[in-house]
């Protein structure tokens, strides 16, 4: 990512102590406690008014940027709390003492507060904005104020702040805007800065005439998704149990003929449910038909075949999950509901009805559950050529994990990686013998991984992948 703007604060003390909108302790600070420490100490000591006016073109351009990926050291709950003792707003009371000639101290008025703060492993919390055409107007002020600042969360949170146009040398974990499995954070938005000078203005006004007026609480501002790279976001999924049309019982299918056919009768019937839906055409979402040829990154339907484990062996297809990108779950809500009771076709004949399925279901389960070990049941195909090079094998498997939407520190985090034609879970067959769908070539493995961190399902990868090939289940070793 090109980095406009980076905004660095440096905690002094490994610790932290902001709260968010819900009260729990908010790791990282929000992009909208940076902004407030900005404001704080820039623009109120500017008393030339040019130089307040271009302090607040710079905030008001800060505010109209999307929300800024972040990159902060690793936070912990403190293993306990401490406790102080906070004064009671009594102080009048105690002076109405004294001037009786009375005893009275203000220490006898405290409060116990427990409080419990994050440890950081490190001091770094950097804001990595992205550019844009005006970054250049407002750098030097930018910059002026990060140095400004002092405080970033409680005011014990001491800080040292700095801006730069390079995001050179910078580490920590790395929390992405927008990616769903984390946790909520705020966000200026356009009108945040005249809604904190309105604030501010009522601060000062609030005892005028004698008569108390509270100061009313902010509310412009937005609440962004923010994930860490290595968090794991659930795919939405819809499960179905394949019977037989005819009889009603249980369908079930040889995995390596038949796993391509699965899934394209899976697609085909859902092609026919999303015809005329209000998402927009379903190329996208339904065929994968890219706004660029081989493009990674589109939002669209997988259709994975299951075939059943059971303690003793992996056995044939009797389910099939429909799974969804992240942030799908309107799409799929509306594909669960039509695809119930829908035929798959093959050959203009019907050959299998899909019940619907809880997620719970013992067998979906170990598609979906979240473990750290993970093995294929479909093999994977290559997205390229190994050339009988191990090491090239290496790095096209971690391609493919790439492609499939991991991101990249999960990847180097992968603690064991072995593959070879042989299946690691009792009852796969050799890979060789799988036939992969049209248009799709490589050469084929089973593969076990193991992650540095438990990871959730559905996971499918390489080439094939939203097609019934490359599917993970949990490995019972």
């Amino acid at each position: 990512m090109t980095a406009a703007l980076c905004i660095t604060a440096r905690l002094l003390q490994p610790y932290s102590h902001g709260r968010g909108e819900d009260g729990l302790p908010e790791w990282p600070p929000s992009p909208l406690r940076l902004f407030q420490a900005l404001v704080a100490c820039s623009i109120g000591r500017q008393f030339d008014p040019d130089s307040r006016a271009r302090i607040a073109a710079a905030l008001g351009w800060l505010e109209r940027q999307p929300p800024p990926e972040i990159v902060a050291p690793r936070a912990v709950k403190a293993a306990a709390p401490y406790r102080i003792y906070v004064p009671d707003n009594l102080g009048d009371d105690v002076a109405r003492a004294w001037s009786k000639g009375n005893d009275a101290s203000l220490a006898n008025y405290r409060t116990e507060k427990d409080i419990r703060s994050m440890r950081l492993d490190g001091e770094a919390v950097h804001y990595i904005f992205r550019a844009d055409d005006e970054v250049e107007l407002h750098v030097a002020m930018l910059c002026a104020a990060a140095r400004s600042m002092t405080h970033l969360g409680w005011g014990i949170d001491m800080v040292a702040g700095d801006a730069g146009r390079g995001t050179d040398g910078i580490s920590g974990e790395r929390w992405i805007p927008g990616k769903p499995g984390g946790r909520m954070l705020r966000c200026a938005i356009s009108g945040t800065l005249n809604a904190l000078e309105r604030r501010h203005a009522q601060f000062l006004q609030r005892l005028e005439g004698g008569v108390f007026r509270p100061v009313s609480p902010l509310t412009v501002f937005a609440a962004y998704p923010y994930a860490r790279a290595t968090d794991t976001a659930p795919r939405p999924f819809a499960a179905f149990r394949l019977l037989d049309p005819k009889q009603g019982k249980l369908c079930m299918y040889e995995p390596t003929r038949r796993a391509r056919d699965v899934a394209a009768w899976l697609r085909h019937a859902v092609s026919d449910v999303c015809d005329g839906w209000p998402f927009g055409p379903i190329g996208t979402v339904v065929h994968g038909h890219g706004p660029t040829p081989g493009a990674q990154s589109v939002a669209r339907f997988s259709f994975l075949p299951l075939p059943t484990i059971s303690p003793l062996r992996v056995e044939g297809i009797t389910r099939v999950i429909v799974v969804a990108s992240a942030g799908m779950e309107a799409e799929l809500s509306w594909v669960r509901i039509r695809l119930a009771g829908q035929e798959l076709v093959w050959k203009q004949q019907p050959v299998a009805l899909l019940e619907p399925l809880p997620s719970g279901d013992t067998v979906v389960q170990r598609y979906v559950a979240a473990s750290d070990r993970w093995s294929t049941v479909t093999p994977v195909v290559l997205p390229g050529h190994d050339d009988c090079s191990a090491r090239k094998a290496e790095r096209l498997l971690r391609r493919a994990f790439l492609q499939a939407g991991f991101e990249s520190e999960v990847v180097d985090g992968i603690k064991e990686l072995e593959w070879r034609k042989v299946g690691f879970q009792r009852g796969v067959d050799l890979a060789s013998r799988y036939l992969p769908p049209d248009k799709v070539h490589g050469p084929l493995f089973h593969v076990l991984v193991r992650f540095s961190s438990p990871r959730t399902g559905p996971i499918a990868v390489g080439a094939g992948r939203h097609r019934g090939m490359g599917i993970f289940a949990i490995d019972p070793t």
